[in-house]
């Protein structure tokens, strides 16, 4: 039996590409840790793995990863995609209460772990438009554009082809959704991943082709076979500070989260931090690098001072319709949580041919609708103008420096074009043939913040999303469910006998269904970023286009939190193609 999840089209399999990685040497296990390396890597992530790997190519040069978190052991819940069970691997932080949500908290989900999110997320494996990207080079940042990009994307993956013939429930499913949206004139583009990310279409995921297991910057980047002894990781220890002297990074100072020893290590050439989008800003200000008056508030020496660090925080917030279905093909992804004959067959099945559901990520899935505003209500060019004339001062609290402002008002312009545009979408509606549909607004204009309040390095920063506090991105999530509600409403989906369970099928006026988002919508799609965005100074950036940090020598942010503005996709993709193409600028600096 083929996989109940591959499409009779041709499949592709991402893996990861990693022709040069070998086993960095784990300090502790396979190694000394050496006073000094020339480089030190903040971060075991999707990008610091990236980032030391690309470095260590070189024999002569010498890299420290230093992660918080461990590997893991390969268990069946991360590698098996049909299984996946995260929470071992998941930093426990909870958000502020978010005034745009009923003033409710949230799990602030982030990996601790060898490969970061990688290890953790839902292997989708997609692209933004490339309008997105070219948004970045509009602030500044030259080289950031979509061709720019377009050879470090295609360098972190190998595309390799499977196809079948044979159809099933699942893709019955899913061509289902297909006719459905096409039935509203959404498009299907020829090749998502070529810059038009725009209509229905179905994405790769990030799978190791040889067994069918799940592929991530620990496998690219960490795992395969020989040694190099260039390339030292330390796990189990966070940073805690980054060493400075004469606005020069030398070194880091980390601690053992088991034992809470604190230890130094040099870096002769660079400091590169990796720690993400939360935990980067955080070890910045922990260094005096931030908004002054934070640092002075807590006792900590104000090294450079600049605002913007923890500022311009982004991701996607999301509402989970759900459906029960009178006349639902069988079997269907929820059977596998319905019919425990079912599960176990299939999972036998995984386990003996590598086919069948479980090479599917579990909750996740390959169908996806993004569709630009236009796209999605004929109210769009009211929502622009709406989105214009609210001052951005109203977003902030009063205190705010002025360059944060700025930053937004050179932002705005460029995110109320990509409303305007057929070529950039604001919404993202995910289908894997089960009971809920993801809702996702891709681009919002809402702007989050996440700063420390204490000096104690292992403590959380406070994290601060700020879903839905921008009155107009209640507005476009009322226009996206709206859209959705069409779309159920199709005789393709209808042929399943849907009933709206979430937010309710009794939910009809526009008051009642903005009080249900404000309660039902949760602010993150796992893909936070932007804390600390390169952008000019004076806009509230942090880092340069060559990624340095502003005010420094020797120190600079690779990760995510370095997008100024999130693109409409999953961003591991992009997190990867940022990394590559930041081990370049690295190497070019240092004459590598």
């Amino acid at each position: 039996m083929l996989s109940l999840f591959l499409s009779i089209f041709l499949n592709a399999i991402v893996a990861l590409a990693s022709p040069l990685a070998r086993y960095a040497q784990v300090v502790g296990r396979d190694t000394k840790l050496q006073p000094a390396y020339d480089f030190v890597v903040v971060g075991g992530g999707t990008s610091g793995l990236t980032v030391a790997n690309r470095l260590t190519e070189n024999p002569e040069t010498s890299v420290l990863v230093i992660e918080y978190g461990y590997l893991d052991n390969r268990e069946p819940e991360i590698v098996v995609p049909g299984l996946l069970n995260y929470t071992q691997y998941l930093f426990n932080i909870t958000s502020l209460p978010q005034r745009g949500l009923n003033n409710v908290t949230y799990d602030v989900g982030v990996a601790a772990v060898v490969g970061g999110g990688t290890t953790v997320n839902g292997m989708f494996f997609d692209r933004g438009s490339a309008p997105d990207y070219d948004a970045w080079t509009k602030l500044g940042n030259d080289g950031w554009g979509w061709e720019d990009l377009l050879p470090y994307f295609k360098k972190a993956y190998r595309l390799l082809a499977q196809s079948t013939n044979e159809s099933s429930s699942a893709h019955r499913l899913k061509e289902n959704f297909f006719r459905g949206w096409q039935s509203l004139g959404i498009r299907t583009p020829s090749d998502p991943s070529g810059g038009d990310a725009n209509g229905v279409f179905w994405a790769p995921s990030t799978l190791d082709p040889n067994d069918q297991t799940r592929s991530y910057a620990r496998t690219a980047h960490h795992d395969p076979s020989s040694t190099r002894s260039n390339y030292h990781l330390l796990t189990g220890n966070a940073a805690s500070r980054i060493l400075l002297e004469d606005k020069q990074a030398t070194g880091v100072e980390y601690i053992s989260r088991e034992s809470k020893e604190l230890k130094t290590v040099k870096a002769t050439k660079e400091v590169i931090l990796a720690a993400g989008t939360v935990h980067s800003p955080q070890i910045l200000q922990l260094s005096g690098v931030g908004p002054k008056k934070l640092l002075d508030d807590l006792g900590i020496e104000s090294v450079v001072d600049l605002p913007g660090v923890g500022q311009n925080f982004q991701d996607q917030p999301t509402l989970y319709a759900s459906y029960d279905y009178a006349s639902n093909i069988e079997p269907n992804p929820s059977s596998l949580y319905t019919d425990e004959t079912y599960n176990d067959e299939q999972l036998a099945l995984y386990y003996s041919s590598r086919q069948g559901p479980f090479t599917i990520c579990k909750n996740s899935g390959n169908t996806v609708a993004f569709l630009p505003l236009q796209n999605t209500t004929s109210d769009w060019q009211t929502l622009i103008d709406d989105a214009e004339a609210y001052p951005a001062a109203k977003l902030y609290p009063t205190d705010t420096d002025p360059s944060i402002i700025a930053g937004y008002n050179a932002q705005l312009p460029l995110l109320l074009f990509l409303y305007a545009s057929l070529r950039a979408s604001v919404s993202e509606t995910g289908f894997n043939g089960a009971s809920q549909f993801p809702l996702t607004i891709v681009k919002p204009l809402s702007r989050g913040s996440i700063v420390i309040n204490t000096t104690d390095p292992l403590a959380a920063p406070l994290v601060d999303y700020a879903a839905l506090t921008h009155p107009v991105d209640l507005d476009v999530m009322l226009a996206v469910l709206k859209k959705h509600r069409a779309l159920i409403a199709t005789d393709a989906m209808q042929e399943l006998g849907p009933v709206e369970t979430a937010p309710g099928a009794n939910v009809t006026s526009d008051d009642d269904l903005r009080a249900a988002l404000r309660q039902q919508v949760t602010p993150s799609y796992y893909h936070p970023c932007s804390t600390c965005s390169m952008m000019k100074r004076e806009h509230g950036g942090v880092v340069a286009p060559d990624l340095a940090v502003y005010g420094l020598d020797r120190l600079s942010v690779v990760d995510a939190s370095v997008i100024p503005m999130i693109p409409a996709t999953h961003t591991a993709a992009t997190v990867y193609a940022i990394a590559e193409k930041a081990a370049d600028i690295i190497k070019a600096r240092h004459k590598l």
